[in-house]
């Protein structure tokens, strides 16, 4: 007597689970100083529950490094103050200005440019620039800034962010 047994009906395909990276992907962390603007991705490893950083972006303005004698290099024609020959202090002192505020403009710029479609992301920029930068993003970048950070952190070791932002991202 053969019985002639139905095979299963297959409910669903088989996962592989082991080898599977779930990722979260809509936080954002971005670092930024008047030179520099890096931004890194968290990610959840639901593997192993901790907060990863990735680096997506880092841009360095070249205008930054430049010194104020290499882009007024023609001292004819230049006003001197009373007893000196030259640009007075105050020209000079207005040239720094001039270009700190327009580095502003474009790391702020930047940024707006990076986190545009991000539900959330935190800004770490020094204590100098900080509340300047946060006033010329767009609205929509400052409605979505979840933490900001007056620090310079830029230069600090990736492994080292997260510490900073801990209780914000996790």
């Amino acid at each position: 007597m053969e019985k002639h047994m139905a095979a299963p009906e297959p409910t669903r395909p088989a996962r592989r689970i082991h080898n599977t990276r779930i990722t979260m992907t809509d936080k954002m962390i971005v670092l930024a100083d008047l030179g520099r603007v890096k931004a890194f991705r968290v990610t959840h490893d639901m593997l192993t529950s901790k907060p990863q950083i990735e680096l997506v972006y880092d841009c360095e303005f070249l205008e930054s490094h430049t010194r104020l004698v290499d882009k007024v290099t023609d001292y004819a024609g230049r006003f001197g103050s009373p007893g000196m020959p030259g640009a007075s202090i105050s020209e000079a002192h207005n040239m720094r200005g001039e270009a700190e505020r327009r580095l502003i403009r474009m790391v702020a710029e930047k940024i707006c440019d990076l986190v545009r479609g991000q539900r959330y992301w935190y800004l770490a920029a020094g204590e100098g620039i900080n509340a300047r930068l946060v006033d010329h993003l767009d609205p929509d970048a400052r409605a979505t800034l979840v933490k900001n950070i007056p620090s310079d952190l830029v230069k600090i070791p990736k492994q080292q962010i997260l510490d900073h932002f801990m209780t914000a991202v996790a």
